[in-house]
């Protein structure tokens, strides 16, 4: 019988092989290079910045408010007045109107002529009620005026708080010369200045909620509030929950107050409680002159620093993944390598027969 070969396949297809000192140097130079990588594109070195940012709260508002204070007037009395004996002299009056509120600078104006033609000469008086009851009785009196031997008569007297104001003037024409009985015209008016209602002589401009600011610091609210005309005014910065406690004449917290100024300037630290989502600021404005109506502009944007991180190397993450992409490549390479041996053949003494038997690794 012919010899032949016989052969013998072992197949090790997943033989790890560790041998090969080439091979473990690819395999480890790979993990490591591979966790470098990863190492140095996520924890690359940083540099921790802050930037200035802001945000336009109130761009050139006009706010127009009505006078602080106000003049108002109320005749007293519209009349004419006829002296006739025995009595000699005639009387009339006129009562104060009732005040509530907050007024003062009471100023009484009268004029007093005498009717007749010729003019008749008389003598004029005006009393509260407690001095012309005693003129009446002919003790001693104080008036608030008095004049003798006049054909005509123009005054006016002011009384200060209305604490002093009486409930009632009283106008006495009294005969100058026996038996010469004037007719004369009376016409008197109170007039005082009163204060408007904060809802007429107030205006405010109010920023919308913020949006939540996070990792920020020094914030500052800048501005400036001008009267166009150079007049005088208030000015109140303050919450939105505030200004209402103020208006209605409750306890109030303010930002910033300044009174009696034709201009604002501010730069005014806030603290990072006071400016949150919820932060809303108004910018109030109160008109304290008399009979004068103002117009006032603002402007007022919000400042902070707001932190920002840069990497100290330009390209470190860039740098870290191909460094990351090139150990991966090496680690399967690696892989590979110990895992698949390639087949060797291996020749066994030939049998009695003469058959040669060939094994394949």
């Amino acid at each position: 019988m012919r010899p032949r070969k016989i052969y013998i396949e072992t197949l090790n297809m997943i033989e790890w092989n560790l041998t090969n000192p080439i091979q473990k140097i690819a395999f480890i130079a790979g993990l490591i290079l591979f966790a470098v990588g990863v190492f140095t594109a996520i924890i690359v070195p940083a540099d921790v910045g802050w930037e200035p940012r802001s945000r336009t709260l109130v761009e050139g508002e006009t706010l127009s408010v009505s006078a602080g204070w106000k003049t108002v007037s109320e005749k007293l009395v519209e009349k004419v007045l006829r002296v006739e004996t025995p009595l000699k002299y005639e009387a009339c009056w006129g009562a104060t109107p009732p005040f509530s509120g907050e007024e003062r600078g009471f100023v009484i104006t009268v004029n007093a002529v005498e009717q007749s033609s010729p003019q008749k000469p008389f003598n004029f008086y005006v009393f509260d009620r407690v001095n012309f009851d005693l003129w009446k009785a002919g003790l001693s009196y104080k008036a608030y005026f008095e004049e003798k031997g006049k054909t005509s008569v123009s005054i006016n007297f002011s009384i200060a708080l209305k604490e002093n104001l009486p409930d009632a003037i009283y106008f006495v024409v009294e005969e100058h010369e026996p038996g010469v009985e004037p007719t004369v015209f009376v016409d008197s008016t109170i007039s005082w200045i009163e204060r408007s209602s904060r809802t007429d002589c107030t205006d405010y401009v109010a920023s919308p909620p913020q949006v939540l600011i996070e990792e920020a610091k020094d914030f500052r609210l800048r501005g400036n509030a001008t009267e166009m005309n150079g007049n005088r005014f208030n000015f109140y910065v303050m919450t939105y929950p505030n200004y209402w406690n103020w208006l209605a004449g409750k306890n109030y917290t303010v930002i910033l107050e300044q009174e009696n100024v034709n201009s604002s300037s501010f730069n005014i630290s806030l603290t990072e409680d006071q400016v949150g989502s919820a932060f809303s600021v108004c910018f109030v404005v109160e008109n304290p002159l008399k009979d004068v109506d103002e117009k006032i502009i603002i402007h007022a944007a919000l400042e902070w620093q707001e932190k920002t991180t840069v990497s100290t190397i330009f390209g470190g993450k860039i740098i870290g993944s191909v460094m990351a992409s090139i150990g991966l490549i090496m680690t399967i390479a690696g892989i590979a390598l110990l895992a698949f041996k390639p087949r060797q053949k291996k020749y066994l003494p030939a049998d009695s027969m003469g058959n040669t038997w060939v094994i394949s690794q």
